[in-house]
């Protein structure tokens, strides 16, 4: 229904954007490479995917075409939902993704929550042959995330991921210590890799 919007970020976290289009503020739920790439106060493009389970629509944000396509293809696939998709976008950049399906690296795969065995063999086996004819393209891999306050938009974006709000408040306290100064996207990777 909606290919892309084009209007001035308004609202960025690790998870979700807010972006302005004609006077109307659109939340779209975002990877953190996505995130990455958006400025707050510019008006920027974001491709989009309206997804809608059990009547209740969301609306998925990308930085680029490719992105958005990679996600169509892994919404397609069973058992893969939005979240685990941005999940999958948020923990491997397009291109990295990419290569982790086309190897047939399931261990890569099931290091992102919530991808079983079953899940990751699935992805490499479906994806496999049709990611070659995907243009990925150029995604911003050296964007710099830099929230505010970056543990709770981590415990935020977390949350959006799927872990409960103790569990993703006490992953990120764990892993703090390892990145004092990281922003949100480092302390969500870091989450994530533990």
């Amino acid at each position: 229904m909606y290919d892309h919007l084009v209007g001035e970020v308004v609202e960025k976290h690790a998870s979700r954007a807010v972006l302005r289009v004609a006077g109307v503020g659109y939340e779209l739920r975002v990877s953190l490479t996505t995130a990455a790439a958006l400025h707050p106060g510019h008006t920027q493009q974001l491709f989009t995917i309206l997804h809608v389970v059990d009547g209740m629509p969301s609306l998925l944000g990308f930085a680029t075409a490719g992105e958005r396509d990679l996600a169509r293809r892994l919404l397609a696939t069973s058992g893969v939902g939005p979240t685990l998709a941005l999940s999958l976008l948020s923990f491997h950049t397009p291109p990295e993704l990419v290569a982790t399906i086309r190897r047939g690296d399931v261990p890569a795969l099931k290091r992102v929550k919530g991808v079983g065995q079953k899940t990751a063999e699935r992805l490499c086996l479906e994806l496999r042959d049709v990611l070659d004819k995907l243009d990925i393209g150029n995604v911003a891999k050296d964007a710099v995330l830099v929230p505010q306050q970056p543990a709770d938009d981590a415990i935020a974006a977390l949350v959006t991921l799927g872990y409960s709000e103790k569990e993703a408040r006490d992953k990120v306290e764990k892993v703090r210590p390892r990145v004092p100064d990281g922003s949100t996207e480092q302390l969500v990777k870091a989450v994530l890799q533990l």
